[in-house]
């Protein structure tokens, strides 16, 4: 059983099916989020009374991440899994895409994974069975078409993270995995993509139960891997 738990980004549809999922099981958690969504932390620590604790902060900035994995920590006790579900998407071409948007991809989708990790790896090390859980894309293993140039860059860089920093703690207690999802079915997607049946988009309740299911101490085994979650779509 995952005792206690962090979440980047809580607010997400995915990472809200993970909050439900692991409360309905006991779980305390800690949601890390923004400067700025207070109001939405407080809605969602009313909602769920006295299991979820929202910490705000930079999760891109070195000392920022730092601050709030210890206050994480504080607040919990021990941290047994945390799941990363903090990231952009933005369609762009590299010869028209400006340096300010391919440096927001990158502190989304690359430097908070990096900066919480760095953070957290020494407060979870010791002798229980621990996990973290990335949030990728689909098509990094793939064919990048036209337009996805920056964005699949950024997750790139997340996968080496996971499969350079599971190898590093593959004599500890930590395993690092991350899921690999096509279009996730959220209302902004399917506004976005009416053409497309969301049917064959991924479910976030499935998919948040596949991340709660490789995070489990009984997964040991399992760490560096990049699972794809496909869906419907090619």
């Amino acid at each position: 059983m995952i005792k206690t738990a962090t979440v980047a980004a809580p607010f997400s549809e995915v990472a809200s099916k993970i909050i439900e999922q692991l409360i309905s099981e006991g779980t305390k958690l800690v949601g890390f989020a923004r400067v700025g969504d207070e109001q939405r932390g407080a809605e969602l620590e009313d909602r769920h009374r006295g299991a979820i604790k929202i910490v705000y902060g930079d999760m891109a900035d070195i000392e920022s991440a730092h601050s709030m994995a210890t206050v994480a920590l504080a607040h919990l006790g021990t941290i047994d899994a945390h799941y990363h579900c903090a990231g952009v998407f933005s369609w762009n071409h590299w010869q028209h895409v400006e340096p300010e948007e391919v440096e927001r991809l990158f502190n989304a989708n690359f430097k908070t994974a990096w900066t919480m990790a760095k953070a957290l790896v020494p407060m979870m090390l010791g002798e229980d069975r621990r996990s973290m859980v990335f949030v990728s894309a689909r098509d990094t293993s793939r064919f990048i078409g036209a337009g996805f140039g920056p964005y699949m860059a950024s997750k790139m860089a997340l996968n080496g993270l996971v499969e350079s920093l599971a190898a590093e703690l593959i004599s500890t207690n930590i395993t690092v995995n991350a899921v690999l999802p096509t279009i996730i079915n959220t209302e902004v997607n399917r506004n976005a993509l009416p053409d497309i049946n969301p049917a064959d988009f991924v479910d976030p309740a499935q998919m948040a139960s596949i991340m709660i299911d490789i995070s489990q101490p009984t997964r040991h085994q399992l760490s560096g891997a990049l699972i794809p979650i496909n869906s419907g779509l090619i």
